[in-house]
């Protein structure tokens, strides 16, 4: 004889996040986007990989920089952002402390992008170039589609 509410046992279960109605009609959007801004930092990826030149005088200053220190310094950005894919998928498809997860999710972009502001626009905005535009572009639509999946969490 079961005794509990509804009410009662989704308190009891704290690391579920959002309740199984809604996350049935939610998860394949949610899922959609993930997929979509994970696209958008490997295109980010790439395009440093590709034009190292373009990054390498405004992140580095006009001292020489080796390319292994460059590809160190991407590798080492790739691996935590893996990291922090991982750890986001996997709020996604358990339904598990989804609503912090997509908090740090957001957040951790925001920040990259207050340095994108610094490095980019204020120190070089007479260089600034459509490379560098493409990639200031990309890191905002990533924003923007980990706020929607913010708030459709939230909700």
């Amino acid at each position: 004889m079961n005794n509990i509410s509804d009410q009662e046992l989704l308190a009891l279960q704290a690391h579920v996040e959002v309740e199984a109605s809604r996350w049935l009609r939610l998860k394949r959007r949610i899922l959609i986007r993930a997929v979509a801004i994970l696209g958008l930092i490997l295109c980010r990826a790439l395009m440093l990989k590709l034009f190292p030149q373009i990054y390498t005088p405004i992140i580095f200053g006009t001292q020489g920089i080796e390319s292994a220190e460059l590809e160190s310094l991407v590798y080492t950005r790739m691996l935590v952002g893996a990291v922090l894919a991982g750890v986001y998928l996997y709020a996604l498809l358990t339904n598990s402390y989804l609503r912090s997860v997509s908090v740090v999710a957001l957040i951790v972009p925001i920040a990259l992008i207050w340095a994108d502001l610094q490095v980019f626009l204020i120190s070089s905005f007479p260089e600034f170039t459509a490379v560098a535009s493409i990639s200031f572009g990309l890191r905002l639509v990533t924003i923007y589609l980990l706020a929607l999946n913010y708030i459709d969490i939230r909700r």
